[in-house]
């Protein structure tokens, strides 16, 4: 209950409360209390932390909710008023609330200043900028430049005017109130009346509020806390960045003052800030102090109307080169400032510093610009400086003393001491010095846990979604999706790649291996399940799928492999140039998923050999300062301990070790592995032996079993790949060219729209095939020439091997196959007494776009027999050709079909237009 400011108001709520006894007159006492408060011009408020304290927006009062009953107790005591506040909990007759609120958005950063004449005279010496010391302090302005509201107040800071207390009692007397000390320097508190403040330091003030209120209460204890303090105005001119009046908080100080307006101006001094007061200079501020030492002794509380003065910049020299702080300092004094001087401003030397002289750059009388050599001594650093000096040191130079570098295939590389009479044993002493870290790191790797072969399908949900992952339940694969392990197996075997998009990895790129093939897990991926003759019929297949394209659904994946994304586009062609070697030795494998597995173990070089016959000391003259070779063999030194080769080395010495890879050896040194895959005794990676030949190396793996086709065999090489790939593209560069100059010719012969369009479709088609034979890939396959009925191993050519070379014999295929403008692409058992045309018949025959001209047989053993180019065989002996298992007979299509009548079509027009011609001059002759 509460009680407005009228005496009749009063009266009644005394008489009323007065009628209840007990406790209640505690209560009377405080509605007094406030009623005493708003007499007197003060508006009683709530505390503003009390939930139930609203804003009466009409009375512009706090009073407490309906709803939040108070229950007063007498040990309360008396409960006094107190100023109110607004709703961001400031006093609104603060007067300077506003003023402190200023200035709050200023830059974040201020731009960059134009280099001074200094600077760029500078910079045109040692090539580069250098900064004026101390500039960047003042680069990240605060975001005011009044201190925080919060910032605890000094003990010897003096109350007056404006400024806001805070003080709570308790005890016998309930206060929380903030009250502003007016201009006469007085504050007022109800019941206690006007306290003179201003004057007195914060350390003071308590003792005297809580002498003043003792004479009228007892039994209370107080605490006073500073709140909103006063503001001041200073003037900052000279060489400021943004000079001008600012009103700033009482407890500023001048680097506070020099914050706010943004520091110095380049041309402005920081050595020699003045701060003046009644028009005399209290203050010499020098911010050295402070950015060099930490020094704040002159850092003066600022008093109203204090004027900030910045002069122009004083004496300057620049720093530059091997120094801590290299800058543009500016010199307290020019009369004594020495060398030694400037460089403890610039913090010392580095420790790269060359410690014997230093180069000073010096403007000669303002004439002309000398160069003086100081030495680093005591006398060198005694050195007088001058406005404009330029001091720059030298690093040390970059050479080892009695040093030798050792280098290349070698297990720690790196500088080592030289001493008398050391040789290159000293420095390689054995052969485990040889073999580089990281060969033992790749090899260590070699021993890691794979992931096993995963081969599930994933089950769905009623709704298309799969509720397991990898047969374990979905939610408890853990943070780790690649380690997910199921014993549940199935023959539709298709990897899924490691971290794909599918296993919850964004943004992520599938790995390839060095086939081209993607690295994945042997998970079964269920969008692209292999479509099987069981899926066709819809029985017995668990797992059928619907295949992309359901024109030709077995015919989409021939080449055994399951490939998604752009794996399958960069592939194709080397997918449909699979030869049938390959092709029959996949079928091999004796699993239920032949083809499907991508190789996951493989035999080749971790690492490049040493090159055990070259080595070589790089070594520089004394007198001339030419660089010399001197080789060695290492193999010599190393393992025969050959001392003619064991060169004697010399400081400064660089000993290179060279690998296989560094330098081409001859074929006999190089380290070769091969391949020996399919119908093979032992098959596997073979190293081949000095001077041995394929037919050796067959026999030292146990010769071919009974099944091997020797004829359908096929061996490639990587060099040889790499030639046929050249060639390959340098035709696809000039069947590009050729395309490209018979447009441009085309294009000027054309003569109507129709011509135009034609001409735009024919370009677009070759440069589709141009595209397409880009895509192409060399496979390396070198044709061996062997006879059809060859089973020995003696039939073999004594070729010589290479590294990386692959021997593929299969077994001896069942079929032939028939591809290209034939009515059924397909194959088709073979029979000894069946011929080409044979074939042909049992494919329809040649449809209606072939071109039966140009057909060819590409036989097992990779050469081709073609019809056109075969003069033994003109005319129906083609037909008559006998086949091998094997062979693939391919009938192109017709691309010219059609022109012949637009020919005809054309000779006509012309021949009509002719007679025309002739009609009409018998008619006008």
């Amino acid at each position: 209950m509460q009680f407005g400011g009228s005496c009749k108001l009063f009266g009644i709520g005394f008489v009323v409360l007065i009628a209840v006894p007990g406790s209640y007159m505690v209560f009377a006492q405080a509605q007094l209390g406030q009623a005493l408060g708003s007499i007197s011009g003060q508006v009683s408020a709530c505390s503003p932390t009390d939930p139930g304290c609203v804003i009466d927006q009409n009375a512009q009062a706090r009073a407490p909710l309906p709803s939040t009953p108070q229950n007063p107790v007498s040990s309360q005591g008396l409960v006094l008023s107190e100023q109110p506040l607004d709703q961001n909990g400031e006093n609104p007759q603060n007067p300077n609330r506003a003023q402190n609120r200023q200035n709050q958005n200023l830059e974040s950063t201020h731009p960059l200043d134009s280099p001074t004449e200094f600077q760029q005279m500078v910079a045109n010496s040692i090539g580069k900028m250098l900064p004026i010391y101390g500039a960047m302090l003042f680069r990240n302005p605060p975001s005011t430049f009044a201190p925080l509201n919060l910032v605890p107040v000094t003990p010897d800071y003096v109350i007056g005017p404006g400024d806001e207390l805070r003080i709570q009692v308790w005890g016998q007397v309930t206060l929380n109130g903030h009250y502003t000390v007016d201009r006469a320097g007085n504050i007022y508190i109800p019941q206690v009346g006007t306290l003179q403040v201003a004057g007195l330091p914060f350390a003071q003030i308590q003792e005297h509020l809580k002498s003043q209120m003792a004479r009228v209460f007892r039994n209370f204890d107080l605490n006073v806390n500073m709140g909103q303090l006063r503001s001041i105005q200073v003037f900052v001119v000279g060489q400021a960045r943004r000079p001008g009046n600012y009103t700033i908080s009482s407890l500023s100080t001048l680097t506070n003052a020099l914050f706010a307006t943004g520091g110095p101006l380049p041309q402005g001094s920081m050595r020699h800030i003045q701060l003046k007061r009644s028009g005399k200079v209290v203050v010499d501020f020098d911010l050295y102090d402070l950015l060099e030492r930490g020094d704040k002794t002159n850092d003066v509380q600022l008093l109203p109307g204090d004027v900030i003065y910045i002069p122009p910049v004083g004496p300057q020299v620049a720093v530059a080169g091997s120094v801590k702080a290299p800058a543009i300092y500016e010199l307290r004094t020019a009369r004594d400032t020495t060398v030694n001087d400037v460089l403890e401003l610039a913090a010392g030397l580095t420790n790269v510093a060359s410690g014997a002289k230093l180069r000073l750059e010096r403007v000669d009388e303002r004439h002309l610009r000398t160069l003086i050599e100081v030495p680093l001594d005591a006398q060198g650093k005694a050195t007088l400086l001058q406005d404009g000096d330029l001091l720059e040191l030298n690093a040390v130079v970059d050479q080892y003393k009695d040093a030798i570098t050792l280098r290349g295939n070698v297990a720690n590389p790196g500088r080592y001491a030289w001493k008398s009479g050391m040789r290159v044993r000293d420095l390689i002493p054995d052969k485990d010095s040889l073999i580089t870290k990281e060969y033992w790191l790749k090899r260590s790797q070699l021993g890691q846990p794979m992931l096993s072969y995963i081969p599930t399908c994933l089950p769905m949900t009623a709704f298309g979604i799969p509720d397991l992952r990898y047969g374990i339940p979905a939610g408890e694969e853990g943070e780790y999706p690649n380690w997910r392990y199921s014993s549940t197996r199935n023959p539709n075997l298709i990897g899924l790649p490691f971290g794909g998009v599918s296993e919850g990895i964004s943004n992520a790129q599938p790995n390839f291996n060095y086939d081209g093939s993607p690295i994945t897990d042997g998970g079964l991926d269920c969008t692209k399940v292999p479509y099987t003759s069981t899926a066709a019929s819809g029985t017995n297949d668990r797992y059928t799928a619907y295949p992309t394209n359901a024109t030709n659904p077995i015919n989409n994946n021939q080449s055994g492999s399951f490939q998604s994304g752009p794996t399958q586009s960069s592939n194709t062609s080397a997918s449909n140039r699979m030869s049938s070697a390959s092709a029959s030795v996949g079928s091999t494998i004796p699993t239920a998923s032949a083809g499907q597995f991508k190789p996951r173990n493989d035999v080749k070089l971790i690492e490049p050999d040493i090159d055990w016959s070259y080595a070589v000391i790089e070594r520089q003259s004394k007198e001339n300062l030419t660089t010399s070779l001197l080789p060695f063999n290492l193999g010599k030194i190393v393992l025969d301990g050959d001392s003619s080769q064991n060169l004697e080395l010399m400081p400064g010495d660089v000993v290179t070790v060279f690998s296989k890879a560094d330098i081409r050896v001859p074929q006999s040194q190089q380290t070769r592995f091969v391949r020996l895959e399919g119908e093979f005794v032992s098959a596997g990676i073979y190293s081949v032996q000095p001077g041995e030949t394929l037919r050796q190396l067959v026999r030292r793996a146990g010769g071919i079993t009974p099944d091997a086709y020797l004829y359908g065999s096929e061996f490639t090489r990587e060099s040889t790949r790499r030639v046929q790939q050249q060639r390959l593209n340098e035709y696809v560069d000039q069947i590009a060219l050729q395309a490209s100059t018979s447009a441009v010719n085309s294009a000027n012969s054309a003569v109507s729209a129709q011509d135009s369009a034609a001409l735009a479709a024919a370009q677009q088609q070759n440069q589709n095939v141009i595209n397409s034979l880009r895509q192409a890939r060399a496979t390396g396959r070198i044709v061996l020439e062997l006879q059809p009925d060859s089973h020995d191993i003696s039939q073999l050519p004594n070729l010589p091997l290479e590294d990386g070379d692959q021997f593929i014999v299969p077994r001896i295929p069942s079929t032939v196959s028939v591809d290209g403008a034939v009515y059924n692409q397909n194959s088709f058992v073979f029979d000894p007494s069946r011929r080409l045309g044979g074939y042909i018949r049992l494919a329809g025959g040649a449809n209606r776009d072939a071109d039966k001209g140009r057909a060819y047989v590409i036989r097992a053993s990779g050469a081709v027999i073609s019809k056109q180019y075969s003069s033994s065989l003109r005319g129906n002996g083609f037909d008559s050709l006998g086949l091998y298992p094997g062979d693939t007979v391919v009938i192109p299509l017709n691309f010219n079909k059609g022109k012949t009548m637009r020919l005809i079509v054309d000779l006509a027009q012309i021949v009509g237009q002719f007679g025309i011609a002739i009609a009409a001059a018998n008619v006008v002759f």
